[in-house]
């Protein structure tokens, strides 16, 4: 019998039934009990953990509504609710849902979720080593993992007083939300980027990030933190941008070269790399890089050239020149998370507004896609069907049955 969790649930690809799981089986209602439950103590008809654990499952299931899942949580034997503390009769409202959510403390809740995830990512890492894997050379033994802080706007959720928008650190390879927090409004992410990160080891990242957030605390934080940068330089840094710009490109050699096709087009991506010279208004940038991309449409033979200018702490020789390549492309990979939860997931189709209930909605469904990213599946509309008609297997997955 195996004794890993990620190989016993990895069965569920397949669906291959399993007897008797494994006994580390990480209990996943019994992490969501921890919360903090804003409801008064008297008068509890639904315990907080197993009732967040089957809303995640609907979720994982294909919920997209506050409706679908009560009716989904309904759709349960009563055996079942009644082992796991919930009435056996009572069908769940949907207006008591999203009250419950709407109270939900968001930042203990992604502390928890993410706390979850990343235990679990830690322990049980990929087999096979994900192409924003940065592995180390030969002076360097310690391999480097893509972090993104990248922020989403939860479309449906706006309301006279704004709209929620959040911003995440995720891990380039298994696209698993390590940290999350939700912006204030009328702010922007910048002072959000430092409190997200600050409960991380970063020891061993490589923190990607777009223009937004290339600013001087923000590298000194991070590298304090015993991490490394990459960060995307445009004109919002008109003097950088100017210096950037500046340097012997013409000169400078050829480091790395792509040519891919996909998606009707073909693009070649040529990559050179200058080191720093002094005065670069950035603390701790180590080296230069320009990326030109050639893009050509195979329909219609139309050729646009993009050139992005990025800079980051690591020294020259700390990683392969195509690694880093690698981790630039790994940076705007993260965005497959955030259409996947408004395709599969149709999160901004979602009008659910009160409170804290459209962050903690966000956060069941980071919570449904790094779960099944880390069992082994790639194609995450067909995990959502597996579940859906294979119900037991979501109850193990979530540690609820045996």
């Amino acid at each position: 019998m195996p004794s890993s969790t990620i190989d016993v649930l990895s069965r569920h690809v397949e669906h291959v039934t399993i007897d008797d799981p494994a006994s580390d089986l990480p209990t996943l209602a019994g992490v969501l009990d921890a919360a903090p439950d804003p409801r008064h103590r008297r008068g509890h008809r639904y315990r907080l953990g197993p009732l967040l654990a089957l809303s995640l499952l609907a979720v994982l299931s294909g919920a997209t509504s506050l409706s679908k899942i009560t009716r989904f949580i309904a759709g349960y034997d009563p055996g079942l609710r009644t082992r796991l503390e919930l009435p056996a009769t009572t069908r769940l409202a949907a207006s008591t849902l999203g009250r419950l959510l709407a109270r939900l403390d968001g930042d203990a809740f992604d502390a928890a979720t993410c706390a979850y995830l990343s235990a679990l990512t830690t322990g049980h890492p990929p087999e096979t080593a994900a192409p924003t894997t940065v592995q180390a050379s030969a002076t360097a033994k310690t391999p480097l993992l893509g972090l993104a802080v990248d922020g989403k706007t939860l479309r449906g959720s706006r309301t006279s007083d704004g709209v929620t928008h959040l911003l995440a650190a995720i891990r380039h390879d298994t696209q698993t939300v390590l940290a999350q927090r939700q912006v204030e409004a009328k702010s922007n992410e910048i002072p959000d980027f430092a409190p997200l990160l600050s409960g991380l080891d970063l020891s061993a990242m490589v923190i990607t990030a777009d223009a937004l957030h290339t600013q001087a605390e923000h590298t000194r934080q991070i590298v304090a933190a015993g991490g490394h940068f990459l960060f995307i330089v445009k004109a919002n840094q008109p003097t950088l941008h100017r210096r950037l710009k500046a340097l012997p490109w013409r000169e400078a050699i050829l480091n790395d070269r792509t040519d891919e096709r996909g998606h009707g087009r073909r693009e070649i991506r040529r990559m050179k790399i200058c080191t720093t010279r002094p005065g670069l208004p950035v603390p701790h940038a180590a080296q230069a890089i320009q990326v030109k991309s050639r893009r050509t449409d195979l329909k219609t033979g139309k050729t646009t050239i993009v050139t992005i200018y990025a800079i980051t702490s690591l020294p020259p020789g700390r990683i392969p020149h195509a690694q880093l390549a690698t981790l630039i492309r790994g940076h705007w990979s993260v965005e497959t998370l955030h259409h996947i939860r408004d395709v599969t997931y149709r999160e901004d189709a979602c009008k659910v507004r009160s409170g804290n209930a459209p962050r903690i909605l966000a956060s069941l469904r980071n919570l449904a896609v790094g779960l099944t990213r880390l069992i082994g599946w790639t194609n995450i509309a067909a995990a959502t069907d597996h579940y859906r008609s294979h119900p037991a297997d979501g109850l193990q997955l979530l540690g609820l049955t045996t």
